[in-house]
């Protein structure tokens, strides 16, 4: 059987749920014996003597910027049609319509496969936060022309219909959903719960994660009962702080920044994410696997892998103090939304790598 060759991007490593699914695809692939290519402005954290790195030509602290979005948009899908050329590559795959975009002329041109996988809608990040109306209508366009022809693979029912709907005249050659996995229940349940009730916020600190609204519930809580901590970092922390000192709650918040995911689960009683909008949320699903109690926003890609008394209403302060409160008031209630939460993630624990390598190297 011929070694695949595949090329991939992706413009540069960053913590978080996007980049460690993206660099298990490309370690599933390479388990799979392809050659994996790709093109980013740093080298990923893989050590591997089939994945082979290629240089944007740019400077790695430089790349949040819109001349840098410009000048990728123009210089990658040459650089991609180089490489594809050069390296005989006979897939190719993106996590994002960006990438998809500009690995386009390199699927038309050499006729190959080409997968795109969806974790998120950007468009519906823009319009959350205020982007102008002709960055969306651009950025609609890109998807547009990203999705033309390919393999669609949104992370979750709602995503990829969203998706499909918003285009007439651009169409994937097939689509479907790959959600993402629970590996295995890596823990017990943590039963004790001492006061004060600690809870969990984890993700990038902006507004679609809606972070600000658990500061606003601890102003409505009593003070020694709850415990409020922020993983992660993000331009919205300096509010967010701010907003702890005026409502003074400061004192029952603690911003840790990105830790290694393990160290958190045994730090928190609950996972709280009252998103605005989720594409892809890992952390509710490794709070799944290590037993920790979830509450979330009634979205989407939260209803589809949690029960309905895990989900609450993303835009109501008081409901989320009401529920907050039960657990408060009678601890127990977190073994059995835990219970309720293990019954529905069932479906969920299955082999992502080889799923993922199977629909890039063979489609289906």
């Amino acid at each position: 059987m011929a070694v695949a060759n595949v090329l991939t991007s992706y413009y540069r490593p960053k913590p978080g749920g996007y980049c460690k699914r993206y660099y298990q695809a490309i370690n599933a692939l390479l388990g799979q014996g392809a050659v994996v290519h790709y093109l980013a402005v740093e080298k990923y954290p893989i050590e591997h003597d089939q994945c082979i790195f290629h240089q944007f030509p740019w400077p790695k602290n430089r790349t949040e910027n819109l001349l840098f979005w410009l000048c990728f948009h123009f210089l990658a899908p040459f650089i991609l049609l180089y490489l594809g050329y050069r390296y005989k590559i006979t897939h190719a795959f993106a996590f994002g319509t960006t990438y998809a975009f500009v690995l386009q002329p390199l699927k038309i041109l050499k006729r190959i496969p080409l997968s795109l996988f969806l974790r998120g809608d950007a468009i519906a990040g823009h319009r959350i936060k205020g982007k102008s109306w002709w960055v969306i209508k651009l950025d609609q366009l890109f998807e547009g022309l990203a999705i033309q022809g390919v393999g669609l693979y949104g992370v979750s029912d709602a995503l990829s219909q969203t998706v499909l709907k918003r285009h007439v005249f651009f169409k994937p050659a097939h689509h479907g959903t790959l959600r993402n996995n629970l590996d295995s229940f890596v823990a017990g349940f943590k039963a004790e719960c001492d006061e004060p009730l600690t809870i969990g916020s984890v993700g990038i600190l902006e507004k679609t994660k809606n972070q600000q609204l658990l500061i606003q519930c601890l102003a409505g809580l009593p003070a020694q009962k709850v415990k409020l901590i922020f993983y992660g970092i993000g331009p919205d922390k300096n509010k967010l702080f701010e907003l702890g000192k005026v409502l003074g709650v400061s004192e029952q918040i603690e911003f840790k920044g990105w830790v290694v995911s393990e160290t958190i689960w045994p730090e928190i009683d609950m996972l709280a994410m009252p998103s605005l909008y989720e594409g892809a949320p890992n952390a509710v699903l490794e709070a799944l696997s290590n037993r920790v109690p979830v509450l979330a926003s009634d979205i989407p890609a939260h209803s589809e892998i949690l029960p309905p008394e895990s989900l609450v209403s993303g835009q109501s302060v008081n409901a989320w103090q009401e529920k907050i409160m039960t657990f408060i008031a009678n601890p127990s209630l977190r073994g059995e939304l835990q219970k309720l939460q293990e019954r529905v993630s069932d479906k969920l624990i299955f082999n992502w790598g080889n799923k993922i390598s199977s629909l890039i190297l063979e489609g289906c």
